[in-house]
């Protein structure tokens, strides 16, 4: 008990102090891992708010937040209304960060810090830790530079208060995760297993996948259309997600640990 009580200090403890330097947003234009340019004045300049969240791709409480910015991302229209989500990385390049989204959940716009420009962002902004989670209005000013805990509830609740606007989310939308409706649940049986079970019912193909929080695939099963039910043992203690793809589309995606 005592050593799950200390993970899990040390994967959701933060600071509420400001963790970036600047009181006005600085300009800067970057590319996303899809190769999209991302002016941050043309968006403020067209009326805009802009929600940054500066990340690593091995930090752990950035990793545990990244579904929640993307929920939120998903409730103000995927970047169709007027609200810009950015993810702004910190030292790796395009195919790490897009093995962090993936793994992780975030399917907002992320730009590399080695590749996308997100290097100089970060500096030029002086982030202090992460992930930090900013809210920039209209005129340039940052309204909120420490979204602490940068979950979908207190990231919705900062932006509508700003002037942010829900709406639905009409840019990549997941089919697969419409047509098949599926829940995924890990129980713990001790001593580093996990069963892992899911209520899909669709066609063999679809592959459940586990990595641990540094990214390592630690298991991979094929759906045959019959099991439900998926057992993994020698698990070390830690944080680790599992994800249910169809080809190249996520079906659905959890995380659990193991104490």
């Amino acid at each position: 008990m005592r050593n799950l009580i200390i993970l899990l200090f040390l994967l959701f403890a933060g600071v509420s102090q400001s963790q970036v330097a600047v009181d006005t947003a600085l300009d800067f234009t970057v590319k996303d891992l899809t190769g999209t340019q991302h002016h941050l004045y043309g968006y403020l300049d067209a009326g805009n708010y802009v929600v940054i969240d500066f990340f690593t791709a091995n930090c752990g409480p950035c990793q545990t937040y990244a579904s929640e910015v993307s929920a939120s991302y998903d409730y103000f229209g995927c970047n169709g209304g007027n609200v810009v989500f950015l993810g702004m990385n910190w030292g790796s390049d395009n195919q790490a960060v897009h093995e962090f989204d993936s793994i992780w959940g975030a399917n907002y716009p992320s730009v590399s810090g080695l590749q996308g420009g997100g290097n100089n962002v970060v500096d030029a902004y002086q982030v202090q830790s992460y992930p930090s989670v900013i809210l920039i209005a209209p005129d340039r000013t940052i309204l909120n530079d420490h979204i602490w805990p940068p979950e979908t509830g207190n990231i919705n609740a900062e932006v509508m208060a700003a002037g942010g606007i829900p709406q639905a989310c009409t840019v990549g939308v997941n089919e697969v995760s419409q047509k098949y409706p599926v829940r995924l649940q890990a129980v713990s049986t001790g001593k580093g297993s996990v069963i892992l079970t899911t209520s899909l019912s669709m066609e063999p193909g679809a592959q459940l996948q586990v990595f641990s929080s540094d990214g390592r695939q630690m298991a991979s099963f094929s759906y045959d259309g019959n099991s439900s039910s998926f057992s993994l043992s020698g698990l070390k203690p830690g944080l680790y997600v599992a994800r249910l793809m169809n080809g190249h589309n996520k079906i659905t995606l959890i995380k659990f640990i193991v104490a």
